[in-house]
């Protein structure tokens, strides 16, 4: 019986029903009162226990944190490093049509930071363009001063769902930048962390709805480096900008790059997917603009001049099939650097093990983040 069998659950729970009746009828009679009281005692802690484990046996079936038994308990977990697709060099030469950085302007002198002295700024950002509205965090380099014209690169970080910015930030992304900033294996940069589920609650995927409906790949892609433009000192060049995210924010890096390659030029997806993954509550796309969203057929018959770099697991129910069809189709100008794992979950702690690796990566391939 696997982990994820939905027999595991019929079992959990006729055991705990079965232990319920017996709490409820008071069995077994036998015995003195000492004995029976032990006996109920066991029963309730095995009822808890019983009561916890299919919870978490649920709360697993839908999420699939982990995807085995050997997930579960620590199985060591191999991998398989895989290059689909064209060069760097191929995608920061490439000339990309589209609006790109022209329009946003910076002013000459900067709104002043809210927290001064803090590389660790909160925002809360309204756009009328795709009526959005959500908390952005900003975390600076080492030494940035709004007074000075130096410019920095932008690493846009995107969060899971259901979650939100402090979903990121409470992982290994920061530490990770300054760490590779100090060792000069990754340029000093800006990350911006945005509310990408706006309004919050809804699983947007990152996409535009009809009119009146969220706008959240113009808030994401437009919106959000314009609003950074003119709030802070950056590059505005796209083999500067990169976006990063993992599961629901994976989704959206990868198609923030691939659908705005004149904005970012990189994107780093961390157990991500490459089609939309709507809930039944919410589904804005129809049979006409859907196709728009679907990576898979981008990579295949208009692969934009991107880098990416892409992690996910064979056992990964949500992130591995459309990652590996997106894998076998891609090819150039599209630049993939995969990495396969054959064991794992859909978990934040099969991930951050390799954030160095994808930053890294970063570091080396845009020029705008090169130590």
């Amino acid at each position: 019986m696997e982990l994820t069998d939905t027999s595991l659950l019929v079992l959990l729970g006729a055991l705990a029903l079965g232990v319920f009746a017996l709490v409820v009828a008071g069995l077994p009679r036998r015995g003195g009162r000492p004995l029976q009281a032990v006996a109920r005692g066991l029963q309730v802690l095995v009822l808890n226990v019983l009561v916890l484990a299919l919870a978490g046996a649920a709360l697993n079936d839908q999420y699939v944190f982990y995807s085995s038994w050997g997930d579960l308990f620590g199985s060591r977990s191999t991998s398989v490093q895989v290059h689909h697709g064209g060069s760097s060099t191929a995608v920061v030469a490439a000339s990309v049509a589209g609006p790109g950085f022209r329009g946003m302007t910076t002013p000459a002198v900067l709104p002043p930071l809210p927290r001064p002295g803090s590389r660790l700024q909160t925002y809360t950002v309204v756009d009328q363009r795709s009526n959005a509205e959500g908390q952005v965090y900003v975390h600076l380099p080492v030494g940035y001063d709004p007074r000075s014209p130096r410019t920095y690169p932008v690493i846009l970080g995107l969060h899971g769902f259901p979650s939100g910015p402090r979903g990121f930030l409470r992982l290994n992304f920061l530490s990770t930048v300054d760490a590779l900033t100090a060792e000069h294996r990754l340029a000093p940069s800006i990350v911006v962390v945005p509310r990408i589920d706006t309004p919050a609650g809804l699983d947007t995927e990152c996409v535009n709805g009809a009119a009146g409906e969220p706008q959240t790949d113009t808030w994401l892609s437009h919106d959000i480096p314009a609003w950074t433009a003119r709030h802070f000192h950056v590059e505005r060049t796209r083999t500067a900008w990169a976006a990063l995210g993992y599961s629901y924010g994976a989704w959206c890096a990868a198609s923030l790059s691939m659908r705005h390659p004149d904005v970012f030029g990189a994107a780093i997806s961390l157990l991500g997917y490459f089609r939309p993954d709507f809930s039944p509550a919410y589904d804005p796309l129809t049979p006409a603009t859907e196709r728009g969203y679907d990576l898979v057929d981008l990579a295949r018959t208009s692969p934009p001049p991107v880098a990416l770099w892409v992690l996910t697991s064979r056992e990964d129910t949500l992130s591995y099939p459309t990652t590996s069809r997106f894998l076998s189709v891609a090819r150039p100008p599209l630049d993939v650097t995969g990495t396969v794992l054959a064991h794992g979950g859909h978990r934040d702690s099969v991930f951050t093990p390799f954030v160095p690796q994808a930053l890294t990566w970063l570091g080396q391939t845009m020029p705008g983040f090169r130590g």
